[in-house]
């Protein structure tokens, strides 16, 4: 409910999670647009160029320092690596909940395009890595999905569930919405 004397409040926190090649780094940079936000890709945090990654603390590190920004659109989910604080500092969650086949298809049709998110080269992607990538794709819906289902209920942050990619849409008209219900 709005109060007479409210002023809109403008988005100006969100978190985009989702399986791998869910198209969260796209939907992340209309967000962004839409909003005037910059937009973080977490995997630009997280992997180094040769594919392996920060320590954990570095990473939560860096994650505390973002979130403590005043504006910002974090792309990525790592639900282990403190997800429930990140949903806490958002203004809204918008999680691309995709069927798994779809992704796996894009996640293989992309290999190779460099989509500004990951390392430059990931032509060089160490086959070990990719099958470990290709799992998590396969395990998400049973892993992942559950910890952010339960961190965006604890959270109490604006939540925004997406079942398909016509939907980016509606996220977009959503949080539109957040700023005149303020």
């Amino acid at each position: 409910m709005t109060c007479a004397n409210s002023e809109p409040r403008p988005v100006r926190r969100v978190c985009v999670v989702g399986n791998t090649a869910s198209g969260k780094s796209h939907l992340a940079g209309l967000i962004g647009k839409e909003f005037g936000l910059p937009v973080v890709h977490l995997d630009t945090v997280y992997w180094k160029p040769d594919w392996s990654h920060v320590p954990r603390e570095d990473f939560l590190a860096a994650q505390q320092d973002l979130i403590g920004q005043e504006r910002w659109v974090l792309d990525g989910c790592f639900s282990e690596f403190g997800l429930l604080e990140r949903f806490r500092a958002a203004d809204a969650v918008v999680f691309l909940d995709m069927p798994t086949w779809p992704c796996l298809r894009r996640a293989v049709g992309r290999r190779g395009d460099h989509s500004g998110d990951l390392p430059a080269n990931d032509l060089k992607l160490p086959v070990g890595l990719g099958l470990l990538f290709l799992t998590e794709i396969v395990l998400f819906k049973l892993l992942e999905r559950p910890r952010i289902l339960s961190a965006a209920k604890t959270s109490g942050t604006r939540f925004i569930r997406l079942h398909n990619w016509a939907d980016e849409n509606r996220a977009l008209s959503d949080l539109r919405g957040l700023e005149s219900s303020a």
